[in-house]
């Protein structure tokens, strides 16, 4: 097994910066998690490409949760391989599917967010159809949907057990080299956040994959969680 990190570019509205998709290889399959902004389906192709990996393998796009810069992809690579099934937590189902109405969107407005900014979450399209997982279902032999709600309810990562690796989401970020809380701007509930933090301190760690940030490794992960835990949003 192996997990190849995707560092990929995002450019617009003056502002540069890359997100980190990852791929998990197995033997038989290739799964993505989360596919980046909407029109990002040929800027996936080409990291696939650069990275050897073959679209046509990819079996599965675990989707973290419905913000727009994780799922706004999944509907054109969906369409283009309709072979691959696209999984998220059974809480964040109705949002995936637009039966709901985006959280990220109601916060914004709510908050008076910038139009351009709403305007992206409003240009997301949803999927037709979706496979539900709850906490702890198993994706693939040795890959785990973990339930780590509070930067939305029923946000998910994914442990890759065998590689001791945790594919974040949003819930941790790498902030200047440094694992760190998902920034408090985002979070819809703190606690819940703080919550899901003692739990995946549990879990057997050597590296975290965040969305934002990319690679964190530490041969101290469960001090290193305790401490961010302790700090919270202090």
């Amino acid at each position: 097994m192996e997990i190849i990190t995707l560092p990929v570019l995002f450019e617009g509205d003056g502002m540069k910066f890359y997100i980190y998709p990852a791929v998990i290889k197995t033997q038989e399959e290739l799964i993505l998690v989360d596919t980046g902004y909407p029109m990002f389906l040929p800027i996936l192709e080409d990291a696939f490409r650069e990275n050897g990996l073959d679209m046509q393998k990819l079996s599965t796009v675990v989707l973290t949760h419905h913000d727009h810069d994780h799922m706004g992809a999944v509907k054109a690579l969906a369409g283009k391989y309709p072979h691959v099934r696209v999984v998220c937590s059974e809480v964040q189902m109705p949002y995936v599917l637009g039966q709901k109405k985006s959280l990220r969107l109601t916060d914004a407005e709510n908050k008076g967010a910038d139009e351009d900014f709403i305007q992206m979450i409003k240009s997301v399209e949803y999927l037709d159809q979706v496979q539900p997982l709850n906490d702890r279902d198993s994706i693939a032999e040795g890959v785990l949907a973990i339930v780590t709600s509070g930067h939305m309810p029923g946000h998910l990562s994914v442990y890759v057990e065998p590689e001791k690796t945790f594919i974040s989401g949003d819930v941790l970020v790498v902030e200047d080299g440094k694992l760190a809380i998902a920034s408090e701007q985002f979070v819809l509930d703190k606690e819940k956040e703080i919550e899901a933090l003692k739990e995946i301190r549990e879990l057997d760690i050597e590296k975290v994959i965040c969305f934002h940030g990319g690679e964190y490794v530490s041969e101290n992960m469960k001090e290193d969680l305790a401490g961010i835990i302790a700090k919270g949003y202090n």
